[in-house]
């Protein structure tokens, strides 16, 4: 609640708490107390886990050599480490099918809140530069690219939750979340978001049969053709900039390129890395002003080393490989638990695409969706 709402922008007065760095804290104490107490293992410890650690490691080591070793220790206790106590934490506590409902709900009931937020922003006009909404309350969804990433990272949950639920009202909950997720991500006006969403609905048609693949491709774009036509003044215009620079007035997409070219350089020029969270420093030494390069691949490669960026893309590749073989192993002897591992992966999936575009590779997007599918 306190990452998704972000309730200390409506309660000023709740800023002094730290709530989220005081729950974090007291919800790992617990758990360690309460596992110790009844002699359990501390934590599960697959391949994907030690994977997480050693980015950890990496990140830590980075710091005496790091181009502002007081950034990077930052970044590591303000961002990093938070995101890694929430994985373990959803690694380790999801045991049950009811456990998994009652989280996926309340982050669909987050999402739900962020959409209603951002079309509202949209409907108000409350834009910052070329017509684009500022995103909402949360540091999650902050701006608007941010927010299409949250929403889309949510959707596969959403739909599982929408596709099991015996409830009519659930059903209808679920729905009108899934739908105003879907309107939100258009409104931002991220182009990032607009390719990961098609990215994901082309993943949930090939997942199909094949015999119905075919109607549904047809489906879906009958309803892209429908759709552009209600979608705001400008949206395709913005849309066509991701495939041709020279039509973005704002400059936002050849900047991004460069960041691109000089992060692939970087790499093999840096290859023990810059330091945690320096990509935007290094980008100021080289002269492109302080901007970091919007793909994660990329970030962690520049600033741990390409080891470690080699490791995250193994990591990605190991959580979508395992929930592949959930989903067949499961298939014929537990269907619930089949269609919530086909949700993991179609929302890391998402996180694969969605991360070509941003610049997040130490926030709890990521985080999150690998505690699920560890669990």
């Amino acid at each position: 609640f306190i990452i998704f709402v972000m309730p200390m922008t409506f309660m000023p007065s709740l800023v002094p708490l730290h709530l989220a760095f005081v729950s974090a804290i007291l919800a790992t104490i617990v758990y360690v107390v309460s596992v110790l107490g009844e002699g359990r293992r501390l934590t599960v410890m697959g391949s994907e886990v030690k994977i997480i650690l050693s980015l950890v490691v990496f990140g830590i080591l980075s710091l005496p050599y790091s181009k502002w070793p007081g950034g990077s220790y930052e970044v590591l206790f303000d961002t990093f480490l938070k995101s890694v106590v929430v994985f373990f934490l959803i690694a380790n506590l999801l045991t049950t099918a009811p456990r998994f409902r009652q989280f996926l709900w309340a982050l669909t009931l987050f999402a739900g809140f962020n959409a209603v937020v951002g079309i509202e922003q949209f409907q108000e006009g409350n834009f910052i530069a070329y017509g684009r909404i500022r995103g909402g309350f949360s540091g999650l969804t902050a701006n608007p690219n941010d927010l299409a990433l949250s929403l889309n990272l949510l959707i596969p949950f959403i739909w599982y939750l929408l596709t099991t639920s015996k409830s009519w009202l659930q059903k209808t909950v679920s729905a009108t979340v899934l739908i105003l997720a879907v309107i939100c991500v258009v409104v931002t006006f991220s182009r990032g978001g607009a390719l990961t969403l098609l990215c994901l609905f082309l993943w949930y048609i090939w997942k199909m049969p094949s015999d119905r693949r075919f109607l549904a491709l047809v489906g879906v774009g009958a309803l892209v053709m429908v759709a552009m036509i209600f979608v705001p003044d400008g949206y395709s215009d913005r849309l066509a900039t991701a495939f041709d620079i020279e039509k973005d007035q704002t400059g936002s997409a050849n900047a991004r390129l460069e960041l691109i070219k000089a992060g692939l350089l970087n790499t093999v020029t840096h290859p023990f890395g810059v330091g945690l969270g320096m990509n935007n420093l290094l980008q100021v030494d080289e002269g492109r002003g302080w901007q970091a390069v919007h793909n994660v691949y990329l970030q962690v490669s520049t600033e741990l080393g390409l080891i470690a960026g080699v490791l995250y893309i193994v990591l990605l590749w190991k959580l979508s490989a395992a929930m592949r073989h959930v989903t067949l192993a499961s298939a014929s002897t537990n269907e619930n638990l089949a269609s919530l591992a086909k949700a993991a992966e179609g929302s890391l999936l998402t996180f694969v695409v969605g991360a070509m575009f941003a610049p997040v590779a130490y926030h709890f997007y990521m985080y999150i969706i690998a505690g699920i599918a560890v669990a």
